[in-house]
């Protein structure tokens, strides 16, 4: 399976993704904002979308999502944690996989934090572990994770902790919105001795939103603070000694930067 990442201008620095079987041009366009714009790229890529991928319930991920449905016939699948709050065709328990084609397939998995209703969908190739990749919402960011304005804390750490579980080191992190700059600008705020913040950093502000490279989990565990939990600089930093008070330091600093 492929990814197609393409930014929305005048959007909450949005990014949507065109998930799609290589072998049957066969396509699922992922949080739609802008279906036009989604179209417009399946048809440069002679690609068909026939699915809609929902990661949350937030209206910035479901924008489009009734037009593009209205214009593609595409089925539309989210987590079952949302299902107050937006209509779907297939509704996805914790585990679920969901067949884009014969040749491949992705599953959901619950992860609550940002908001009650999150979920992102992890595609794995045993055969080719550099083509996984984790379709992350709003749960995890380059350099950081969600908020948890209309979520909770402590769930969202233990999600971010479940990731380190499911995710290989070769994973590539394809995120919902583009905050690595602002995320790494507050990092070495906090860590200014991290050379590899400082190194993502320079990469990140010499690429544009569109041709930044796509990170792997082992990128982001070298910078991402909420990914070192229990590493020095983040022991020093938050004052607290178990990785549940240091995440939740964190994410109260980070909320106040």
């Amino acid at each position: 399976m492929k990814i197609i990442r393409t930014y929305l201008p005048n959007s909450a620095d949005n990014y949507n993704y065109l998930a799609y079987c290589p072998t049957t041009g066969v396509a699922a366009a992922v949080d739609p904002f802008d279906a036009d714009h989604l179209i417009s790229i399946a048809d440069d890529n002679k690609l068909n979308i026939t699915q809609i991928w929902v990661t949350h319930e937030h209206w910035d991920h479901i924008k489009d999502v009734n037009r593009l449905k209205e214009l593609t016939s595409a089925q539309v699948y989210a987590p079952h944690t949302c299902k107050n709050a937006m209509d779907a065709d297939i509704w996805l328990e914790d585990g679920d996989e969901v067949d884009l084609s014969q040749h491949h397939s992705v599953k959901l998995f619950l992860t609550p934090g940002h908001i009650a209703g999150h979920g992102v969908y992890l595609y794995q190739d045993l055969q080719q572990p550099t083509d996984n990749f984790i379709l992350a919402g709003d749960t995890l960011f380059n350099a950081g994770v969600g908020n948890t304005k209309s979520g909770d804390v402590e769930q969202l750490y233990h999600s971010i902790e479940r990731l380190h579980q499911l995710l290989t080191e070769q994973c590539q992190i394809y995120v919902g919105h583009d905050y690595m700059v602002s995320n790494l600008k507050f990092t070495l705020k906090h860590c200014p001795t991290l050379k590899a913040a400082e190194q993502a950093l320079q990469a990140a502000e010499a690429e544009s939103h569109d041709s930044r490279p796509i990170q792997r989990w082992q990128d982001e565990k070298s910078y991402n603070l909420f990914l070192r939990l229990d590493s020095n600089e983040v022991r020093e930093l938050t004052g607290k000694d178990s990785r549940i008070e240091q995440f939740k330091a964190l994410r109260a600093l980070r909320d106040q930067w």
